[in-house]
């Protein structure tokens, strides 16, 4: 059976929830009534379409832009007063939304899960609105434009995860590490979580004093030494041991390990290595199945880490038990040696480290206009997959024939 599609949704997390930590330690200053408001300007020209969420993020531009800001102040750090926010057609590489200096830029193309998931908008305007914070007020001198050297991309990312998670937007997403970002050099969720942790263990002001000394310029990896006593390997091997730092991250920095990653970066022959790791540590199902499946976009390099990692996981993948039933000719409407098409959805629960797990599939013979849907679960990591449900529709999607009901 082929496997055609295993998407990954964006924006979605890959391991069990973490509790979203609420800000308690600051409050946003309020505007005076001279005071602007932060939102300047909103254009969706390009996505006329969007009007209503337009306003909508213009409210919560001008409500939450003071909150952000809050968290990072440290008594004279000079924030933009203003940004614009615009609503595009199309950003570069698809984004979903990026932050030149002083905007905030939307990709209309989201529109979509802007409206069905409002956490969404929410979470990804305070990250990008975390990003025109960082953008600071450089000084200038006669006619010239003194700039500070670009902070670390990790810790930049990092940080604008962290005012997600204090101000408790987060649209699901958890603080945590995991497959896509499994240490703090991968920036985002894992960065973040890293530094609620040091922030809450060692240094309430750590966010603060961290976002100082890259606004200055001059980071080193001294600044943890200096702030908590403790250096950077030394903090990361502790929050090693926290709840935050899932199973998922741990195997993704043991695969990345053993292919010859120096501090989060690949060796130049890593594709090379990464084929040969496969060879030797997958069978030949899981290799077919490697082959099959199609993840976002397929020349990148992290993608086809975490499609390795996904299909080899603890307990075997929900994709390689169907396939297993249908070659022993096991699988409900499926003649033993007859081919099809297999469709899934790989989502939040798919990469869970949390239990019971459900799985849904889509399965379509050529040539024949019928459907046929499986549902799966898994009780604990212990547990092997249960087929719980098979069935078959119509075109119109009426249930023509009911193979196994619950």
């Amino acid at each position: 059976m082929k496997v055609a599609s295993l998407h990954r949704n964006s924006w979605i997390p890959v391991a069990s929830l973490v509790a979203a930590i609420l800000c308690s330690c600051s409050t946003a200053p309020k505007l005076s009534r001279t005071e602007p408001a932060p939102v300047r300007n909103v254009d969706f020209r390009e996505a006329p379409e969007m009007k209503a969420l337009a306003e909508r993020a213009r409210q919560l531009g001008n409500t939450l832009y003071p909150k952000v800001c809050a968290l990072l102040a440290d008594g004279d750090t000079k924030f933009p007063r203003q940004f614009d926010l615009q609503f595009k057609k199309r950003l570069p590489n698809g984004n979903t939304a990026d932050s030149p200096p002083n905007r905030v830029r939307l990709n209309a193309t989201h529109a979509r899960m802007f409206r069905d998931k409002p956490g969404m908008l929410d979470q990804v305007l305070i990250h990008e609105m975390a990003h025109v914070a960082q953008h600071y007020e450089q000084p200038i001198i006669g006619r010239w434009l003194v700039r500070s050297h670009d902070p670390p991309a990790h810790w930049a990312e990092g940080i604008a995860d962290y005012v997600c998670f204090k101000l408790g937007e987060t649209n699901g997403r958890c603080a945590q590490c995991d497959f896509s970002y499994p240490d703090f050099r991968s920036g985002y969720s894992c960065a973040g979580a890293f530094l609620l942790y040091v922030e809450r263990t060692y240094n309430s002001d750590l966010v603060r004093q961290l976002n100082t000394r890259l606004r200055h310029g001059g980071y080193s990896d001294e600044f943890f030494a200096n702030a908590t006593g403790r250096s950077l390997p030394q903090l990361w091997m502790e929050f090693q041991q926290t709840a935050a730092f899932t199973p998922n991250a741990a195997r993704m920095l043991a695969l990345r390990q053993a292919l010859g990653y120096v501090q989060g970066k690949p060796p130049e022959d890593v594709e090379q290595r990464f084929k040969a790791f496969v060879d030797q540590n997958a069978d030949a199902l899981t290799r077919e199945l490697l082959k099959a499946v199609r993840v976002p976009a397929a020349g990148d390099l992290q993608a086809r880490l975490v499609g390795f990692l996904y299909l080899t996981q603890p307990g075997g993948a929900a994709e390689t038990f169907m396939a297993r039933l249908q070659k022993a000719g096991k699988l409900p409407g499926f003649a033993k040696g007859e081919k099809g098409t297999l469709s899934s959805f790989l989502n939040a629960d798919a990469l869970s480290v949390s239990f019971p797990v459900n799985r849904s599939f889509t399965a379509t013979k050529r040539g024949e206009p019928s459907c046929y849907h499986y549902e799966l679960a898994r009780a604990s990591a212990e547990a092997e997959w249960q087929l719980q449900r098979a069935w078959r529709t119509n075109p119109d999607g009426t249930v023509a024939e009911e193979y196994l009901a619950r």
